[in-house]
């Protein structure tokens, strides 16, 4: 309709024929444009209603004959946010997830089992202290270059040399040994090293040698993932297409625009119909969108209070939460059920760990799901010695009194709802807690000495290690209460250094008991990730995913699919 459209601009007979484009065979578009052609201006309106007339009759033809209308190739999407470091791997981007423009040694199968992406073996020598990688030798970038052992050593090695979210600190060096077999050198035993092998996507080393001020990589990059990068407007969109050199299952969309946005902006678009998958926090999840259907995946992501452990004179708030009764006591005054089922509707279950039911964490089968008790709570913190001496409805001891604010990110609805509950929780025993909305990057300058309500959640046994062991105290994100206890270290680290995974186990439940024991974290919720996609668009089986909510449903991006016609 491109001709019809520019002459029929003013035409009187434009609707009527638009009406039909849908229903009108190419050589109908043919006739009429040609009729079009030869009328006379004074003839318009008197073959105005025999075209009409035209198109009514033959649309009628056209519906019986036309093919079934097929879904468009190119799927418009809202996963999450925007990687402010662009799409790197060095920094960070798919560390939770698909990286999706690159690939990874290996990826998890549906059981989280290993299985091999770049790699076709991989194996640990040299007294666990060296993996022996081999990698499929039929693997291009986008840009047509061949994929070898030199740009996995190099995308590793990089991340040792610059700053990166990926910690890699028990990597000495990784090491070409032949075009396509890598060699990784460990400073020390580390039994959960191979989980890297899943999380860190590979870049081409002459591409990413070529940065500088007017070209960085994570805005243009080049891999060997499914889809290449063709647009990328910050603060609106990322357009991309399928990689003609993917070496894998290739997806059935010619083509993907993820547009980021605030919560509240994406669901405008699903209700205009603007998206046809979006992510959606649980305040949405029950509301019925006409032509949607809502996806729940099974996550390993939690939600926990981390306190900052040790008393600074010059931080008021640390006299608080360094105190053991006071931790204690938000096991009993928290109503965990409650939560999920009032405020998450049900897609979320209580978390008693960093990892509820893996092998590394707590099995909570068997932990009875209790309301709370706060008679208790009230016995705990009296026993404690803190009272209200001065009637002003909050408790005090010693000159301090039982306030500090909880921090959480800015924007993000389940967080402010959790923090809002907990605070409400905590005032029925005259706990005073002042809820905080920030950014991340504020957030990094107080949380040393101020709770923060946050989040992880790992197929990884490591995030123990990070998250407990002393060794990261104030590293990043990690550890950021500064949880110190040698029993946990000593546990963590044989897990480490054990000959085996099997043989590992014990000590991470060693370490997970004591950690009960000394509460770092008071843990809330296993969340659920929640999903909005059109009811033709079907997503396959998801893998469970970890903390990030948006990008890894990627993970199995080849089995989505539209299923109507």
């Amino acid at each position: 309709m491109m001709i019809l459209d520019r002459y029929l601009i003013s035409h009187p007979v434009r609707k009527c024929i638009l009406s039909f484009t849908c229903t009108t065979s190419f050589t109908l578009e043919k006739v009429v444009n040609t009729l079009l052609n030869k009328m006379n201006r004074k003839k318009t309106r008197i073959l105005s209603l025999f075209i009409c007339a035209l198109l009514t009759m033959t649309s009628f033809v056209t519906l019986a004959t036309a093919s079934p209308f097929k879904y468009p190739e190119t799927l418009k999407v809202a996963l999450g946010s925007e990687p402010t470091a662009g799409f790197d791997p060095i920094l960070g981007w798919g560390k939770y997830g698909n990286p999706l423009f690159q690939s990874t040694l290996l990826k998890r199968d549906k059981e989280l089992n290993f299985v091999g992406d770049l790699a076709t073996e991989w194996r640990l020598t040299n007294n666990k202290l060296t993996w022996i990688v081999t990698l499929r030798d039929d693997v291009q970038f986008s840009d047509g270059t061949p994929l070898t052992a030199e740009d996995v050593a190099f995308t590793y090695n990089q991340i040792l040399q610059q700053s990166s979210t990926h910690e890699l600190s028990a990597l000495k060096m990784a090491e070409p040994l032949t075009p396509y077999s890598v060699a990784f050198h460990l400073i020390q035993c580390d039994i959960t090293f191979l989980d890297r092998f899943s999380s860190i996507g590979i870049v081409p080393k002459h591409v990413y040698q070529q940065q500088d001020n007017s070209f960085r990589y994570g805005s243009s990059p080049v891999g060997s993932g499914p889809y290449i990068l063709t647009k990328w407007v910050k603060n609106q969109y990322v357009s991309m297409k399928l990689n003609p050199y993917y070496y894998g299952k290739k997806p059935h969309f010619s083509q993907l625009i993820a547009v980021f946005g605030s919560e509240e902006s994406r669901f405008i678009q699903l209700k205009t119909h603007q998206l046809d998958l979006s992510v959606v926090p649980q305040r949405y999840a029950n509301q019925i969108l006409k032509g949607y259907k809502l996806w729940s995946v099974s996550t390993l992501d939690n939600r926990g209070i981390v306190w900052p452990m040790h008393y600074k004179k010059h931080a008021e708030m640390t006299y608080i939460t360094a105190d053991p009764a006071i931790r204690e006591v938000f096991d009993y005054l928290i109503d965990k059920q409650l939560i999920v089922d009032k405020l998450l509707d049900g897609y979320a279950t209580p978390a008693y760990s960093i990892a509820d039911n893996m092998p590394w964490g707590l099995d909570t089968q068997d932990i009875p799901s209790e309301k709370a008790n706060l008679n208790h709570a009230n016995a705990l913190l009296a026993q404690a010695g803190w009272s209200d001496s001065n009637n002003n409805g909050t408790l005090d001891k010693q000159g301090h009194e039982a306030s500090f604010s909880l921090l959480y990110k800015a924007g993000d609805s389940v967080r402010e709802q959790l923090a809002l509950a907990i605070s409400s929780m905590a005032s029925e025993v005259g706990i005073n807690i002042n809820v905080k909305g920030l950014e991340w990057n504020d957030i990094a300058l107080q949380m040393t000495t101020t709770p923060v309500l946050m989040g992880f959640g790992s197929h990884s046994a490591s995030e123990v290690t990070y998250v407990y062991h002393s060794r990261y105290m104030h590293t990043d994100f990690y550890n950021s209460g500064g949880y110190r206890n040698p029993q946990v270290d000593s546990a963590i680290d044989k897990a480490l250094k054990a000959p085996s995974w099997d043989a590992s186990l014990p000590f991470w439940q060693q370490a997970q008991q004591q950690i009960q024991q000394d509460r770092p974290w008071t843990w809330l919720v296993n969340i659920q990730h929640l999903y909005m996609a059109k009811n033709c668009l079907d997503l396959g089986k998801p893998i469970t995913e970890p903390h990030d909510h948006g990008w890894p449903l990627t993970a199995n991006i080849e089995e989505w699919r539209w299923t109507c016609q």
